[in-house]
């Protein structure tokens, strides 16, 4: 890329996209900055461990109890959340709340997962999230003054249902209908709802039907609302202690006071708050991804084979530090969305009349990043789970060590709150979105840089950070290329390319882990032990992710198969190696190990 292109690239005003969503798409790497745990304030690392105890103290020793059904014990634990704050950190303080940013938010979801207790989160975050947010944002004053303390307080347990058995990715397929009674009083609602989290439990429900077959819109139900009828629990695969059941509306009776951000307003309420879900959903499955690596640790230092500990055989080695990456990778894009979307908040006072309608707005800009944050967490957790079972051996196969419910439980990470499927065509449909609406300057950054996309600069290889920076930039320009082509190709169709939305969706992925991996490695301080520790980390996911980048991008062109793109794939091959100083895999995770068996732990917090 020659020097005329990044003085071009200069122009923009990256500053004016401080807390707006896709800002880490658009803004140098080298120049840019994100919110990262490394930027905690004392009293968030002050909350961050009062929520830890809490975990340990609270949630770990009771997980057998919690792993059945049990909703006495999930109301104590509710109750205590409510007095400590923790149960009520999206709430405003007129009603209970605490009105917290939503960086403190993840801190509760991670913190929270130190009690290695699936069924606990879900039953948690479908109360905080989907079930008690659709009411803070669009309840009316008399709703919110009845719902809201008790919801805040936990004497009261919410739900939301959403899904029908023909309804599931597609929302508003649904077919429950509501009609307004003679007497106009009531609404009467008939259908089904089905997966509810905290179905059986809940004493409110956040649901949706079709006003006159017309206008989807939003409900609050109450326990005692005639006709609502809450069918068996389902038996699922894993998350046992939560509840799960299917709701039949049967001539069901809600009052025209209950509806919920006014008739024909449903698909609002049930898309914007689903956003919150899956950024949260990101820090419980960081939280559960970092949660698998402390146990496979502590068995492979302690479990003996030939004499000595399974951690110093060096397969064992290689899943430990892949644990740990992925543990990072999740931390990083899940704090800087949060970071982010409180940005975009931060002149805005939580008293204000339309705070709630800013913060629903900030949120859905940000909806690559709350998709990103599920799946990349979800992902790790996934993967991570999955080789600690390996580490265990056969003892992960048995249900007394808890890495075998951990296995069960965590599978529906990548289902709910969106499939990581659709989540990765949200995505893809999202950056069209906002280049077509000139939301943010991708179609500047495509001229920028769809020529000249390698960068042609001198490496010095003894400033890794200026190289890792250089490899990041070339991610960067390899997707706004490919994104063009891709365009150009298709032009609108693109957005029902599956086979082409899903691998430019995991290029933008892998380019926010290296964009926001490398901006939280320059937030720690020089003077602080994690400096050197986090270095390999960084080097490594940067390197990883930019061979997924460029087979995803190399996987995209082929296909176009246009004469142009056959002669920039081979340029890039020979730019790739250019762009490779030394760099040994090997060595660089055998460093990372060092430093967890020096720890014992997980260690970059």
């Amino acid at each position: 890329m020659n020097n005329s292109k990044l003085l071009s690239i200069q122009k923009i005003n990256h500053s004016s996209l401080k807390g707006r969503g896709g800002k880490f798409l658009v803004s140098p790497v080298d120049e840019g900055n994100c919110y990262s745990r490394d930027l905690f304030s004392e009293e968030n690392k002050m909350f961050l461990e009062a929520v830890k105890e809490f975990g340990e103290k609270r949630i770990l020793p009771m997980n057998t109890e919690l792993n059945i059904l049990n909703e006495k014990l999930n109301r104590e634990l509710f109750t205590e959340m409510g007095e400590l704050g923790i149960l009520n950190s999206d709430f405003p303080e007129a009603y209970g709340g605490m009105s917290m940013d939503k960086v403190t938010s993840i801190i509760i979801a991670e913190g929270l997962m130190v009690g290695l207790n699936a069924s606990f989160m879900v039953t948690f975050a479908d109360h905080t999230g989907i079930g008690s947010l659709p009411i803070v944002w669009y309840g009316s004053k008399k709703q919110k003054e009845k719902y809201l303390p008790k919801l805040a307080s936990g004497e009261w347990m919410a739900s939301f249902a959403l899904t029908e058995p023909g309804a599931g990715s597609d929302a508003l397929a649904g077919s429950t209908q509501a009609v307004l009674n003679e007497a106009g009083t009531h609404y009467i609602l008939n259908g089904t709802k089905i997966f509810v989290t905290n179905g059986s439990w809940a004493d409110t429900c956040v649901t949706f039907a079709w006003v006159d077959g017309k206008k989807f819109t939003s409900f609050i139900l109450d326990k005692d609302c005639k006709g609502w009828v809450v069918g068996p629990e389902e038996k699922k695969i894993g998350i046992k202690g939560s509840s799960t059941v299917t709701y039949f509306f049967e001539n069901c009776q809600v009052p025209i006071e209950n509806v919920l951000g006014g008739v024909g307003n449903g698909s609002a309420v049930a898309f914007n708050v689903l956003y919150v879900g899956r950024y949260k959903l990101g820090g419980i499955t960081m939280g559960g991804a970092k949660g698998a690596l402390s146990l496979a640790y502590e068995y492979a230092d302690e479990r003996k084979q030939f004499d000595v500990p399974i951690k110093s055989f060096g397969m064992i080695q290689r899943k430990m530090v892949n644990l740990v990456v992925r543990a990072w990778e999740a931390d990083a894009v899940t704090y800087m969305t949060a970071g982010s979307i409180d940005d975009g908040l931060a002149q805005m006072n939580p008293n204000d009349e339309k705070y709630y309608e800013i913060v629903q707005k900030v949120i859905e800009d940000h909806g690559i990043e709350t998709s990103i944050c599920k799946i990349v967490g979800s992902d790790a957790s996934s993967r991570n789970v999955d080789e600690a079972l390996q580490i265990f051996g056969g003892n992960g196969f048995i249900e007394e060590f808890p890495v075998a419910v951990m296995y069960k439980d965590d599978r529906i990470n990548r289902i709910f709150e969106g499939t990581n499927e659709i989540n990765r065509l949200i995505i893809g449909g999202t950056i069209l979105k906002k280049a077509v609406l000139e939301e943010l300057p991708i179609r500047e950054m495509i001229s920028n840089r769809s020529e000249n996309w390698i960068p042609d600069r001198q490496f010095n290889e003894n400033k890794r950070l200026n190289y890792l920076a250089q490899l990041t930039e070339f991610s960067r320009s390899l997707f706004f290329f490919t994104l063009n082509e891709s365009i150009n190709y298709y032009g609108q169709d693109l957005k029902n390319e599956q086979w082409i939305l899903e691998p430019i969706a995991d290029m933008l992925i892998s380019l926010s882990i290296m964009d926001s991996g490398y901006k939280r490695f320059k937030n720690v301080k020089e003077n602080s032990p994690l400096k050197s520790a986090m270095m390999p980390v960084v080097d490594l996911v940067i390197h990883n992710r930019l061979d997924d980048i460029i087979n995803d991008g190399r996987n995209i062109l082929t296909h176009l198969d246009s004469c142009d793109d056959i002669e920039r794939i081979k340029e890039l091959s020979i730019q790739k190696q250019k762009l490779d100083i030394h760099f040994s895999k090997i060595s660089t995770m055998k460093s990372i190990m060092n430093d967890i068996d020096k720890n014992k732990k997980y260690y970059l917090d």
